[in-house]
């Protein structure tokens, strides 16, 4: 075995650490959303823009949602990339990670057994009345936010997906394939 194979192994193990592959441009999302979930996947697809500038992005998801405002604030990195992300449901994606899914740039794929799961928001609020009723506000106009998103990135328009957010919505690949949340069944 060479010299440079043995580096060249080393760098593809210490990039797998890292949750990135850059033969495959290729990075994974199997976390909750939050705040440092989405710094690390910025940041891991900073790198694979600098590292092969011109190739669209694999992001493989399988997670179970989270932080509305960290999976936004993706979906917004996402759109203003160079190169196109191409989505991957990996088994699951649930609540958040639906939209995310959903809102890939380039082609969005779901695994044969895979599932989708879309539901309203939710919050914990405490406090003043005041304060509480203007935290529902703020959340209605989210959920609003959200299914429009989901009206420009689907076959179903926003008020099919307020309506199917009312409860956990559950999708399997052919019914997400039909939905336009994804564009094929791999």
């Amino acid at each position: 075995m060479s010299k440079n194979y043995r580096n060249e192994e080393a760098f593809y193990m210490k990039e797998m650490e890292w949750g990135v592959n850059s033969k495959t441009n290729t990075t994974y999302m199997n976390y909750e959303f939050d705040i440092d979930s989405l710094y690390s996947t910025i940041v891991k697809c900073d790198y694979l823009v600098r590292v092969n500038p011109n190739t669209d992005i694999n992001l493989n998801i399988a997670s179970y949602g989270g932080d509305v405002y960290a999976m936004l604030g993706l979906v917004d990195y996402i759109k203003g990339l160079s190169v196109k992300v191409n989505t991957h449901c990996v088994g699951t994606c649930m609540s958040a990670a639906s939209v995310l899914l959903s809102c890939g740039t380039g082609t969005r794929t779901i695994t044969k057994h895979g599932t989708v799961m879309v539901h309203e928001g939710s919050a914990f609020e405490a406090g003043k009345t005041t304060d509480v009723m203007k935290g529902v506000d703020h959340l209605k106009d989210l959920q609003k936010d959200i299914n429009e998103i989901l009206g420009e990135v689907t076959n179903k328009d926003a008020r099919f997906w307020e309506l199917a957010g009312r409860n956990d919505s559950y999708f399997d690949a052919e019914t997400c394939l039909e939905y336009g949340i994804v564009d094929k069944i791999v």
